[in-house]
């Protein structure tokens, strides 16, 4: 069985605790083909996952896709994209099954470091145990970096269709709360508009480790983008446009 390192970090301890964050009434509609949502404590975003998981209905196979926060290992300076090895973790609400992707370098450290792809495990343990998970984490600095994470995307959807992705990422901003609400204001046109969002970053118009993962996703993965959810810092907002302050833009929605 794989290590988990993030059980006592992310989770709450209590497995019945553990168990409510993650337990969902499952809705009567399709899989998505593609959702994002943030990453943080659960005790802040379990919401987000668990409207999200009443969406998805066992598909084979998830991949879950994150960044890397911190620096690339000396021997992965030449790589932009990882995968974990294949073999099954223990979370208190059942096992999961993970398998390598094909073609991407493997390195197991990056779970003792990254949390973002081990927070999903214990959703799909308790709501999809039939399904297969495929981690990639990111390391995404150029434009070549992005458009290799398309290619694979797509690859991985036409190899099997009954394929869900879910990207893993927050966008960020420092600065006084008009300077953030536009961000926001910046950030839902281009998703709901499925813009490019590249020049709006180079712009400084957004931010954070997730709009790369995104572009990449934007041609990959036909449909319309929806936002249902943000929040902002502690605040609950309706949509991105709620004033508030705050330094982390959480947001969660669909595609396809």
């Amino acid at each position: 069985m794989k290590t988990l390192y993030f059980m006592d970090m992310y989770y709450p301890s209590d497995t019945q605790e553990l168990r409510q964050y993650c337990s969902v009434e499952q809705r009567d509609c399709h899989t998505p083909s593609l959702i994002l949502l943030p990453h943080s404590a659960l005790e802040f975003i379990h919401g987000m996952y668990q409207d999200a998981f009443s969406r998805i209905h066992s598909p084979k196979r998830i991949v879950i896709i994150a960044p890397i926060h911190g620096q690339k290992m000396e021997d992965d300076v030449a790589s932009s994209l990882f995968t974990y090895s294949s073999g099954d973790a223990m979370t208190p609400l059942g096992p999961v099954r993970i398998r390598s992707v094909d073609g991407v370098k493997v390195n197991d450290s990056y779970a003792e470091e990254e949390y973002a792809i081990e927070l999903f495990y214990p959703y799909v343990a308790l709501n999809c145990p039939d399904s297969v998970i495929l981690p990639i984490l990111t390391a995404l600095e150029s434009k070549e970096d992005i458009q290799a994470l398309s290619r694979l995307m797509a690859a991985l959807k036409k190899e099997e269709n009954d394929t869900l992705f879910i990207i893993s990422g927050n966008f960020t901003q420092i600065g006084r709360s008009d300077e953030i609400n536009q961000m926001a204001r910046n950030l839902n046109e281009l998703l709901e508009n499925n813009a490019p969002l590249l020049d709006a970053a180079a712009r400084k118009k957004i931010s954070g480790c997730a709009y790369r993962m995104m572009e990449a996703s934007r041609t990959s993965i036909h449909g319309h983008f929806r936002i249902i959810q943000a929040r902002c810092g502690n605040y609950v907002g309706e949509s991105l446009t709620n004033e508030a302050d705050g330094r982390i833009w959480q947001v969660y929605g669909t595609k396809g």
